[in-house]
């Protein structure tokens, strides 16, 4: 008999909390999503044309510039981050001008100090181009 009192304050105790918590908890919408109707799956975007950037991150915290398209080295040896600024500015700019989109790829070294690799997301967001971080390398052939 004495367990089955026990047993009920226990239950007890635990509806309070469990009603506690709902009364406190936001029962707000937080977000709506529209379905879509089967009028706008036949107006498709065309796809956005995207120009890549790499940027890789040696070891000593050098920054390089290389067109992901054509391979081409834009600038081989950049210390400072203004000046990664300054450059990736100016490749938005004459994207954005040709109608295309800019996506950095960020390719740090293994023994590169990751705040160089926080200092390049933080600048793509900043200067408001989509990045990617590529940890992964290559197998060579």
């Amino acid at each position: 008999m004495a367990s089955r009192g026990f047993l009920i304050r226990f239950i007890d105790i635990g509806l309070i909390v469990l009603f506690g918590f709902v009364m406190l908890s936001d029962i707000d919408v937080l977000s709506q999503v529209e379905m879509s109707t089967g009028d706008e799956s036949q107006q498709e975007e065309p796809p956005v044309e995207r120009t890549v950037v790499t940027v890789a991150i040696a070891s000593d915290g050098v920054f390089s510039l290389v067109d992901a398209e054509s391979g081409s080295v834009i600038s081989s040896a950049v210390s400072a981050v203004d000046t990664l600024e300054a450059m990736l500015r100016q490749i938005r700019d004459l994207s954005a001008a040709r109608g295309r989109e800019t996506v950095v790829l960020i390719q740090p070294d293994d023994n590169s100090i990751v705040q160089r690799t926080v200092d390049v997301m933080d600048l793509a967001d900043r200067i408001g181009v989509g990045k990617s971080l590529q940890t992964a390398r290559p197998e060579p052939r």
